[in-house]
């Protein structure tokens, strides 16, 4: 089984307007919806391959509603935990010539010490050896930095393979219980190895610092979509179609889609990367998620050429 746990969820507001200006009113041409939140857009680009996932998160209000009943009309099942605090919504005015963008992400609710209970208690029911489980985004109010590597410990100790992103505290200390593959936003890598990641040895100087901590497999994606993928024994680099970027919000969560999807069918490594970019640049390209069909996803990862690299 694969389980995404979205603990910070959130409903995506795009609006569409023909230029960006400060102290004027904008009106919009076109507004979109998404479901959204990392592990919710992992799951929902799963889904564009025929792959299952159940979500878990914590939500509420009508916002929450809003998910629960846009995930299950996708076809993803949930099982939430629900607060009293409305989920947050997310807003992004983007121009038409898709160069320029403003993004306000609100915090998200607050929640309780007993709603923390009940997703720890759902998390240990759903966990059984075998099982994939991603792991991704920020941590909501009152959630300690320590979540996420005390949920490792718990599913590791149960033979679950546990996939993460995040950002911050909580991202140095998940990676601290050596999780099965990280993907971590390049800004985040970028601070937390303190040097910048420009090009392919950068990117391999990175994915072995990582690995020297213990974690099974990194994935550093930069320079407008390369790749960079290693395990304990092997590297690889994939270089980015050249596809349009239409959609600004989550390439990093279709990316960490495709790496679970080459993963659960057993794929290599290298495979596992072209199928991560093929995922990401059918994602980037699409206006919306409708648009996305699996053949158009398979003709892509036709398309990528991943190569070794020496790891010494």
């Amino acid at each position: 089984m694969i389980v995404t746990l979205t603990p910070n969820p959130s409903v995506d507001r795009t609006l569409q307007v023909q230029r960006l200006f400060f102290n004027e009113i904008l009106r919009t041409k076109k507004v979109r919806l998404d479901w959204g939140g990392k592990g919710f857009n992992v799951s929902r680009a799963l889904r564009l391959l025929d792959e299952e996932s159940l979500a878990l998160a914590w939500v509420g209000g009508g916002t929450g509603k809003m998910l629960e009943d846009g995930l299950n009309r996708l076809g993803i099942r949930t099982d939430f935990v629900w607060v009293e605090e409305e989920t947050r919504t997310n807003t992004i005015a983007q121009e038409d010539s898709e160069e320029w963008f403003i993004r306000f992400n609100e915090p998200g609710p607050h929640i309780p010490d007993e709603a923390i209970q009940t997703l720890i208690e759902k998390t240990t029911k759903y966990a059984n050896p075998g099982d994939i489980w991603v792991a991704s985004g920020s941590l909501p109010q009152d959630v300690s930095d320590g979540f996420y590597a005390d949920l490792f410990r718990m599913l590791q100790s149960r033979g679950v393979k546990t996939f993460f992103d995040s950002n911050g505290e909580a991202l140095r200390l998940g990676i601290k219980e050596k999780p099965f593959l990280i993907s971590p936003p390049l800004g985040e890598a970028e601070a937390m190895l303190g040097f910048p990641i420009k090009n392919v040895e950068d990117a391999k100087k990175a994915a072995l610092a990582f690995l020297r901590q213990g974690v099974e497999h990194v994935a550093i994606l930069f320079e407008v979509g390369r790749l960079v993928f290693a395990s304990q024994n092997e590297m690889v680099t994939v270089s980015p179609l050249k596809v349009p970027n239409r959609n600004i919000t989550g390439e990093g969560d279709a990316l960490m889609a495709g790496l679970v999807y080459g993963f659960a069918h057993q794929h290599t490594l290298k495979e596992i990367a072209s199928w991560a970019i093929a995922m990401r640049a059918a994602w980037v390209s699409s206006e919306d998620y409708d648009s996305i069909d699996k053949d158009g996803i398979i003709e892509l990862y036709n398309r990528t050429e991943a190569l070794s690299i020496n790891m010494f």
